[in-house]
């Protein structure tokens, strides 16, 4: 589960509120940010809000926690948290993760006549800067774009395409917005001065 921004948790904490209320839980909001932090590791929602952007697995300790969080402090002993979040991840799964499209957009190596740029929190990086262990589409990277060029007539010129391989219009509501902000500020393409640079 993907959660890039405050934004997208706030949304994800109403979301688990809903799902709550339908097996008979109902809990403030503030409760259900600290339900729902704990639950992924962290001591509390200021702790999450630190880590952001953060991408967890749900695990067996993810559900133990919360099902041992809402029969303490909530009296609820008939609620599955295992049901409960599997339902909260598969409502906010968008089509870019449903679908495994973003597989295209970390490639190991490239051609000398190519390369990718990725749209960040700190405008537009080439492949080369980029770690892929830490940076990935809908948490961190916002947009990305393949970058192709080469000798065009003589060895003096060049010619090159760029194009998109993979957009936010795919992603949640929440990271589109942010994209659309980000490209705003460092533009919706990589400057063409430094797009068909190699990669090296």
């Amino acid at each position: 589960m993907k959660i890039s921004s405050k934004n997208e948790f706030h949304t994800l904490v109403s979301s688990l509120r809903s799902l709550l209320s339908e097996n008979g839980v109902n809990i403030k909001t503030s409760r259900a940010q600290e339900l729902l932090s704990r639950s992924l590791g962290y001591k509390s929602a200021n702790g999450l809000y630190a880590s952001l952007p953060v991408e967890i697995d749900l695990t067996h300790k993810v559900f133990e926690v919360f099902d041992w969080i809402l029969q303490e402090k909530h009296e609820a002993s008939d609620t599955s948290g295992a049901v409960i979040l599997r339902e909260l991840e598969s409502t906010h799964r968008s089509y870019s993760t449903r679908w495994g499209s973003d597989a295209k957009c970390y490639p190991t190596q490239l051609s000398e006549t190519e390369n990718y740029w990725y749209l960040t929190n700190d405008g537009w990086l080439p492949w080369k800067d980029m770690d892929f262990a830490r940076m990935r589409v809908e948490l961190n990277i916002y947009k990305v774009v393949h970058s192709n060029f080469g000798p065009f007539l003589d060895e003096h010129s060049f010619s090159g395409s760029a194009r998109p391989i993979w957009t936010a219009d795919i992603a949640s509501t929440a990271f589109e917005v942010e994209a659309a902000r980000l490209e705003r500020e460092y533009g919706d393409m990589p400057n063409k001065d430094l797009m068909f640079a190699v990669a090296k």
